[in-house]
């Protein structure tokens, strides 16, 4: 059995709340009870004393209240306008996938420092279907929570790329959406990435990936085999759309690109945005 360090928080907790019981038994039995309901607040006020110390270089998932994330992602002219012209490029026949610059230097800054305080389990090493195998070697955290910047960066591009396809007739989107599947990918320096693969049929209009950091290639290719692998560029600071069912009226296969990660060398973290099916 484990022994707990001199010191440790949660042995503190143990040690005041055994002190107050003892203390609050003797009051009683003495007959003071005006003693002992003062006595009685003075523990709570140490107990949460101690919590608060315990709690207190635990990470967490939030952003430092004192960052300042005001006018960060707003959805202006050029934003609408960036979107509108990734828009035109992606419906065009035989285009799956567009990159381009977006984040400013404080809104990348922002996501990265959120990413990085989330938790993450293993992904799964291999994943099957059907007769492909595809190789995770990566950590993940999904469901990530859709909070501060994450909810600010998602809201911005799921307006601003409805409001963009309105401006394109016929629109590329049926429909307006929410992004209600969000994940955090991590890799490690030396990572084998992630083999060629199609996101899932479940998932439709449009897939937004945004890598934060890290030095890796995303490509895209015409095959399982992967011959002929075009290089996405998604450096930090850009975001790349892939097409999904539904999207200008794509079904099937070519609505999907086949992609994958890798060419880790500097290791990689990245968002992925998608909208799941009802």
């Amino acid at each position: 059995m484990a022994m707990m360090p001199f010191g440790d928080k949660r042995l503190e907790k143990l040690d005041v709340l055994l002190l107050v019981a003892i203390i609050l038994i003797f009051l009683r039995r003495a007959g003071l009870c005006n003693v002992q309901m003062a006595v009685f607040r003075l523990s709570v006020i140490a107990v949460n004393r101690v919590l608060s110390a315990a709690n207190a270089n635990q990470p967490s998932n939030l952003l430092p209240a004192n960052m300042d994330i005001d006018g960060l992602f707003e959805l202006n002219e050029t934003r609408l306008g960036q979107l509108q012209r990734a828009l035109l490029r992606l419906a065009k026949p035989g285009c799956q996938w567009v990159s381009f610059a977006f984040l400013t230097k404080n809104e990348l800054a922002c996501l990265l420092r959120l990413a990085e305080r989330q938790k993450f389990r293993n992904a799964r090493p291999v994943v099957s279907f059907r007769k492909n195998r595809v190789i995770q070697d990566f950590d993940i955290c999904f469901p990530a929570p859709r909070v501060d910047v994450f909810d600010r960066f998602a809201h911005c591009l799921e307006t601003g790329l409805y409001q963009a396809g309105q401006l394109i007739t016929p629109s590329p989107f049926s429909t307006a959406f929410r992004f209600n599947d969000f994940a955090i990918q991590r890799y490690a320096p030396g990572s084998q990435g992630i083999g060629i693969h199609r996101d899932g049929e479940r998932y439709q209009h449009i897939v937004v990936i945004a890598t934060l950091a890290g030095n890796s290639r995303l490509f895209a290719t015409n095959s399982r085999d992967g011959q002929q692998r075009l290089i996405i560029n998604d450096r930090p600071g850009r975001i790349v759309l892939l097409s999904a069912p539904s999207f200008a009226g794509r079904e099937g296969e070519v609505a999907r690109p086949l992609h994958g990660v890798d060419h880790v060398h500097g290791g990689r973290l990245s968002l992925g945005l998608r909208i799941e099916k009802p």
